[in-house]
């Protein structure tokens, strides 16, 4: 099951002239990106670190911290990637930090931390001694990463080698293109999937730290394909119409991580490329489904058909299986070969339903629907609509937006937004855009200084009600 980690060194190998990883300006190939793993693993093994504890990886630079965390993968060391320090996570241990200068004064003392410094990635250095022994083992946790559950909070996830081998293989020769480049960070599962991924199919991968940044390098090196979230989709639009960028080399844009909606996708389709493909998954299991953009369009909530290799089924607030079509908490699984061998389900906090021919539609989270029962449950929630289009339309920094019920009069919800820098926006005029769209409500607007947000960027409603509930000096 090493099979996928064995493919990126094969190309270090045979293909050292081959860009590897693109950062700005800075171009790394693949021999380059090969005698680096083998330095930093050397430096590691040094440390006589204990293989039963996982090494966390802070570090700013997607180039440097990929290549320690495919070190630590050499000599069999547990990786734990960080984008800053965590504190009160259960679960979250580590033996060391290897980290940049600017973690360094954001740990506590009573952790070990070692600076990853430029002699690091020192290739001309030739290390002298044996490195210990790669993972081995198709269950064995050789990475761990923070994810998000039903709550929002963040949760510990434990990768196997099997797991990631799961999601590299089928990306070997999948990827249409050249250069593809990815915005999920390093520290999240599906970023560091990708880079694995795209890295194991020979291709180039790219790296951006800012949209404006992720224009000018699909402009400077005619980058083809595009992974992003929708949030990140949104950024892109924006950077690409404010610099009046041209993206001719674009040919596909792949959305996931939330319901894309007609704000997005439309932005999407008139600035970056005609063709976007919206993808749906989760941490645990993995790409689950995957459709095109007019298909969502035209029928709000689809998010595609379920992918082979995989189960998924409907279940009801009490956990009996739901019919076909009926609305329902969804959860999924690998398919195995037989019964016995089958995972168990996972919850990751959508709702939604499938019909007889594996169509799926998920049409908001379990946080957000209280009565499954009640027929407003299976329409698309307008708020992540009016999101993109504050965003989109009226330039806003951030928004966020929640349904508040008058529960005197039994009112159709109001739409009550947050908005950040953005002074502009009139109530009146985004009523008028979401009646074109088919959404009827009442807006009300409120400024803020920010959105609440989890650690994984989604917006926390329930604090973000409160908030303007305290602004509107209304109980409801």
């Amino acid at each position: 099951m090493n099979d996928w980690f064995d493919h990126i060194l094969y190309n270090t190998r045979e293909q050292p002239e081959a860009s590897a990883i693109l950062l700005e300006d800075r171009v790394v190939t693949y021999g380059m990106l090969g005698a680096a793993i083998e330095c930093c693993a050397h430096r590691i093994a040094a440390l006589s670190l204990a293989k039963d504890r996982p090494v966390a990886v802070c570090i700013g630079n997607p180039i440097r911290h990929l290549t320690v965390s495919f070190a630590l993968f050499r000599i069999g060391i547990c990786s734990l990637p960080l984008d800053r320090p965590h504190h009160g996570i259960p679960g979250l241990e580590f033996d060391i930090v290897l980290g940049d200068a600017e973690a360094k004064p954001k740990f506590v003392p009573a952790h070990r931390f070692v600076e990853v410094t430029e002699a690091w990635f020192a290739t001309d250095v030739v290390p002298s001694g044996s490195l210990p022994a790669p993972f081995s083992g198709e269950r064995q946790v050789c990475r761990r990463s923070l994810t998000s559950g039903t709550t929002g909070e963040p949760k510990i996830f434990g990768n196997t080698i099997g797991y990631i081998g799961r999601h590299i293989f089928p990306g070997i020769g999948v990827f249409n293109c050249s250069l593809v480049l990815s915005m999920p960070g390093l520290t999240t599962i599906w970023g560091f999937m990708v880079a694995c991924a795209v890295l194991a199919s020979r291709k180039t991968l790219c790296c951006a730290v800012s949209p404006f940044q992720a224009i000018r390098m699909i402009e400077l090196f005619s980058i083809d394909f595009v992974l992003a979230s929708p949030d990140q989709v949104v950024a892109l639009v924006r950077a690409a119409r404010k610099s009046g960028a041209q993206v001719p080399s674009l040919r596909t844009v792949a959305i996931g991580g939330a319901i894309p909606t007609r704000a997005l996708l439309e932005g999407a389709a008139f600035y970056l490329c005609k063709d976007i493909r919206c993808r749906y998954g989760t941490s645990e299991v993995g790409l689950l489904a995957e459709t095109a953009a007019r298909e969502i369009l035209s029928k709000p909530g689809f998010v595609g058909r379920v992918a082979p290799g995989f189960d998924i089924a409907v279940f009801d607030s009490s956990g009996a299986p739901c019919r076909s079509g009926e609305i329902g908490i969804v959860k999924a699984r690998v398919k195995r070969d037989s019964d016995s061998e089958q995972d168990a389900w996972t919850d990751h906090g959508d709702v939604g339903w499938i019909t007889d021919d594996g169509r799926l539609f998920i049409v908001g989270r379990t946080s957000d629907i209280a009565d499954l029962s009640d027929a407003s449950a299976r329409e698309v929630s307008p708020v992540h609509e009016v999101e993109h289009l504050l965003r989109l339309e009226w330039d806003a920094t951030d928004a966020g937006a929640v349904l508040v019920d008058d529960q005197t009069t039994g009112a159709k919800p109001e739409i009550w937004v947050a908005t950040v820098d953005c002074k502009d926006a009139r109530a009146a005029e985004l009523e008028a855009i979401l009646r074109h769209r088919g959404i009827e409500g009442t807006v009300r607007l409120f400024p803020v200084s920010s959105i609440p947000r989890a650690a994984n960027g989604k917006v926390q409603r329930a604090q973000l009600k409160s908030l303007m509930l305290a602004r509107a000096g209304e109980p409801r």
